[in-house]
């Protein structure tokens, strides 16, 4: 199974978006052999003969069903693409924006590794899926998008008990809050993109299942281990 970067070729999702970016530069400087950045608008992205931009709506089974006849020889998939509406489950005007959060963050991952499961079966590779320490405990004021991602976090367990025996590595890393377009809003501390990405990609190569990044989401997962109703509680206290 795929555990170290060097010599690896990756397909990420969501190429265009700031976490993306840092990984793809966190993977080109420890040796990837090749990235292939998917995204639906890959005007931004310049090809280089290790990075191979290539359009993939997540949310489209023709254009997952092409990217993965496409790059064939992956041997690690990160499912990155996402999306929160940072909306509660009783202030949203309507289910639409719950409804797009679960394609995104639920569907999507599975659609793109049923996809590439025969790739990373063939070539022995591994998925990492990017999910958020609000995958194990909800936040209310974004309710509908930690659900989905809490529907991620079960995805990747399932995928590891049907992929792992045929070789194939699932893991997933839940980051703490990361500065980004997505956490503008919030007041709060945010690590950088780049040591997000770092911590990231340190936890794979360790060979971690659950990667926790940054202090905050370790300071969730110990509180979740000790007292996860008080961690509820905590997170559902306004201010």
């Amino acid at each position: 199974m795929t555990e170290t970067i060097k010599g690896s070729v990756v397909l990420i999702t969501g190429a265009s978006g700031a976490i993306a970016q840092a990984l793809i530069a966190a993977l080109t400087a420890r040796g990837a052999a090749k990235i292939y950045a998917a995204a639906r608008d890959i005007s931004g992205l310049a090809a280089s003969p290790h990075l191979v931009p290539i359009k993939m709506d997540v949310t489209s089974d023709d254009d997952v069903a092409k990217a993965a006849a496409a790059a064939t020889d992956v041997t690690l998939l990160i499912n990155n693409a996402g999306v929160n509406h940072n909306t509660s489950f009783m202030t949203a005007p309507s289910l639409a924006m719950a409804k797009e959060e679960i394609e995104a963050n639920y569907l999507a991952p599975l659609r793109v590794t049923r996809a590439f499961a025969p790739a990373l079966t063939k070539n022995r590779g591994a998925v990492l899926n990017i999910l958020t320490i609000l995958a194990r405990v909800n936040l209310p004021f974004m309710g509908s998008y930690c659900a989905s991602k809490a529907a991620g976090l079960s995805l990747t367990q399932g995928l590891r008990g049907e992929l792992a025996p045929q070789g194939v590595r699932i893991a997933a890393a839940m980051p703490g809050a990361v500065d980004t377009r997505m956490t503008a809003m919030l007041p709060i501390p945010k690590m950088t993109t780049a040591d997000a990405a770092a911590e990231i990609l340190d936890g794979f190569e360790a060979g971690e299942e659950e990667i926790y990044v940054g202090e905050m989401a370790r300071g969730l997962a110990q509180g979740l281990a000790h007292d996860p109703k008080a961690v509820e509680r905590q997170l559902a206290s306004p201010g």
